[in-house]
């Protein structure tokens, strides 16, 4: 029989599957429930959930980069605008976002005029350098023509009779120039970049604009507090992007000093361009290092002989994984409280998701899903997972806003 305090807990004896309450240890003939059952079904669920958001980050990626991007340039320069906003009289408001995106507009005028100016060095140069550039690519073509020859004597002569035929339809076809088909591949990714950057500042000036609207919609559907948290954590994730700013701006430098001294010693010519050149391309992870370390070495390679051009490639190879792989997710870690591991892990997550802008955005993203998983009690040990630090004490207090 069942005891009184048992029919009043509403605790059945097992006859019914087991049921009982959570708060009390199951009495005679209860079973427990299935907490393994249930713990694998929830785990199952996280999983088909992670996977379900990377493809969707994936299949919107044309939307999410300049979202993404506007978001953290936006929170970037607003303490500019705060700054001016509170310089002038309430009236003259409307100066702190003009001064915000003057400084957008400023730092991209001096990007891409950099740029300009290392483009005009290059073609001013380049006729001294076109022959010997153009050798080297008959070699290689005459290289690969034969690696492809030995193949096919390889495999038999299977397909020699297709070759022949082939080869003689194509007697008369003019070879594309390598260099016309590089400039309009460079000309089409040019055209979606600055169509990307154009949106990414009308968003940066949308979302800057609406963000007072936006402060007040919050209090109004979470609450007072709730709206507190959420403009802390979004103040953290600011604090810790200018960080990356300051700390990728320093490697930039080490490693543009690194080229100049390094090509310096086999008397490469333009040393001053490849180092500004490497210093602007730190900014574009792994795809920027590749240009930066490939084109000296080509110039190397067309000018001098290939045990030089080796050596040349063999330094810089040392400074990229030195630079990228270990000096950069150190410091990059210190100064965000991420783990250097974490940021690697986010480097290629983001690059398979979003290309080259992920790979730019890697760090940052890193640091706003950890500053919001530490704002969910259910989710905050994931976020000291992420982080370098121990316990949320050290975690909070690295990532507390200023």
């Amino acid at each position: 029989m069942r005891s009184e305090a048992a029919e009043a807990a509403g605790v059945d004896g097992g006859t019914d599957g087991g049921r009982w309450d959570g708060g009390r240890e199951p009495g005679p003939g209860q079973d427990r429930p299935p907490v393994d059952r249930v713990n694998l079904a929830l785990w199952l669920l996280g999983v088909l959930a992670a996977a379900a958001s990377l493809w969707v980050l994936q299949a919107a990626a044309s939307i999410l980069i300049p979202l993404t991007s506007a978001f953290f340039v936006a929170i970037a320069v607003a303490p500019v605008g705060r700054w001016v906003r509170g310089q002038v009289p309430r009236r003259l408001s409307w100066l702190g976002l003009t001064a915000s995106m003057l400084l957008i507009l400023v730092i991209l005028a001096a990007f891409f005029g950099s740029m300009a100016l290392v483009a005009q060095r290059v073609a001013e140069d380049f006729p001294q350098y076109a022959e010997a550039l153009g050798k080297l690519w008959a070699k290689a073509n005459h290289w690969i023509r034969g690696a492809k020859a030995d193949l096919t004597a390889a495999q038999g002569g299977q397909g020699a009779g297709q070759g022949a035929g082939q080869a003689a339809g194509q007697g008369g076809t003019v070879p594309v120039d390598p260099i016309t088909g590089f400039a309009k591949t460079a000309l089409s990714s040019a055209g979606q970049t600055i169509s990307i950057l154009v949106l990414t500042v009308f968003l940066s000036l949308l979302m800057q604009l609406e963000a007072p609207v936006w402060r007040e919609k919050i209090v109004m559907t979470l609450g007072r507090e709730r709206c507190r948290m959420a403009v802390e954590a979004v103040t953290a994730i600011a604090q810790q992007f200018r960080r990356y700013l300051v700390v990728s701006s320093v490697l930039g430098l080490i490693t543009g000093a690194l080229y100049v001294g390094w090509l310096s010693l086999f008397g490469v010519d333009l040393v001053l361009l490849w180092g500004f050149l490497a210093f602007l391309l730190n900014y574009v992870p792994v795809v920027g290092s590749v240009v930066a370390g490939a084109l000296p070495v080509l110039l190397v390679l067309a000018t001098q002989d290939a045990g030089t051009a080796m050596a040349v490639a063999a330094g810089l190879l040392v400074i990229e994984q030195v630079m990228g792989n270990f000096v950069a997710p150190h410091m990059q870690g210190k100064q965000l409280a991420i783990s250097p591991l974490v940021v690697m892990i986010a480097l290629l997550l983001w690059s398979w998701l979003w290309g080259a802008a992920g790979a730019l955005l890697a760090a940052p993203m890193a640091v706003l899903i950890a500053i919001t998983l530490n704002h969910a009690d259910a989710l905050r040990p994931f976020a000291i997972f992420m982080s370098d630090k121990s316990d949320r004490e050290r975690f909070d207090a690295h990532t507390h806003p200023e």
